[in-house]
């Protein structure tokens, strides 16, 4: 049954990036122009206050360095804006231009449709069952993440 569950998910995660290519192309072609992790990074941008690397880093789970290479490939598609706090000239932060903005509102577009056919789906089972799943995956992200985080431990 183990292994019948992990090809479950195996097949989940290659059956969600392929989802998420079609996506892109189905709300528009500027989000085809954009990674999966450069249009997080501007949904971060969008919504966190006062962004800069560390927050970004933090929301997304990643490295400082890994964020610092992004908003430079953000900042070469123009997707984004590059400024310094008045207050703290030594720190950058990070704003959202037109073109910034149009892939943050079909990105979010994209996540409201995919939430709505889930929703749609999870009507069909009832609270119990719903609990279970969530206990589980719940579970499994937890331990994921633990080994993310040994990971980057080892890296460092």
């Amino acid at each position: 049954m183990h292994d019948k569950i992990l090809n479950t998910l195996f097949n989940l995660f290659d059956i969600t990036n392929q989802l998420e290519i079609l996506y892109k192309e189905e709300f528009g072609d500027i989000l085809t122009n954009y990674t999966y992790t450069e249009m997080h990074t501007i949904d971060s941008i969008g919504k966190l206050e006062n962004p800069n690397v560390t927050k970004i880093a933090l929301n997304l789970n990643l490295t400082k360095a890994a964020i610092s290479k992004i908003i430079k490939k953000l900042a070469e598609k123009k997707a984004i804006e590059i400024y310094k706090n008045p207050d703290n000239k030594k720190e950058r932060y990070y704003k959202l231009t037109k073109i910034g903005k149009e892939v943050f509102d079909k990105h979010l577009k994209m996540h409201e449709s995919w939430c709505e056919k889930d929703k749609a789906l999870f009507k069909h089972f009832n609270n119990k069952e719903l609990e279970t799943t969530y206990d589980v995956l719940n579970k499994y992200t937890q331990s994921l993440q633990t080994r993310l985080e040994e990971i980057k431990e080892s890296l460092k």
